[in-house]
């Protein structure tokens, strides 16, 4: 989310994005370049990061019923809208990441907790090329 926010925030490429404050928070080179990757294939793809699709401008977002908001905890929530907000999840994936936390056993996730969703549904999404599923980068894989 950083790294969007920042590309949003500034109009700069990603080559030209400082990601010492990612480091400083203990992500490693590895994860900050699988992010880059994932951006990257998003801004180049069919997906619309910053604008939503006709039909979708809806400045509305979804109430959680009762019993989600026993399982999702506020800011888990607040977590998500961001993400909705910035057009980095659908709709779709918002009711997937629900359902899936729904689902957890938990009780109140947290932040870090509902990320670990996000990321298994964002980064799982059908891919039509042979990298479908690929969620890491490997040390000597470079992003152009």
């Amino acid at each position: 989310m950083y790294v969007l926010s920042e590309v949003q925030r500034t109009k700069k490429p990603l080559g030209e994005i400082d990601f010492s404050s990612l480091v400083q928070k203990g992500y490693t080179q590895d994860e900050i370049v699988t992010a880059c990757s994932w951006l990257q294939d998003r801004l180049h793809s069919d997906t619309k990061i910053f604008s939503r699709p006709a039909g979708q401008q809806s400045d509305s977002f979804r109430i959680l019923h009762n019993a989600e908001k026993y399982v999702i905890s506020s800011d888990a929530y607040g977590y998500l809208i961001q993400l909705r907000q910035l057009n980095l999840i659908s709709v779709n994936e918002l009711e997937v990441i629900i359902d899936r936390a729904m689902l957890s056993g938990f009780e109140q996730l947290t932040v870090d907790e509902i990320k670990a969703i996000v990321a298994s549904v964002i980064l799982d999404v059908e891919r039509n090329d042979v990298m479908r599923g690929r969620t890491m980068l490997d040390s000597s894989d470079t992003v152009n």
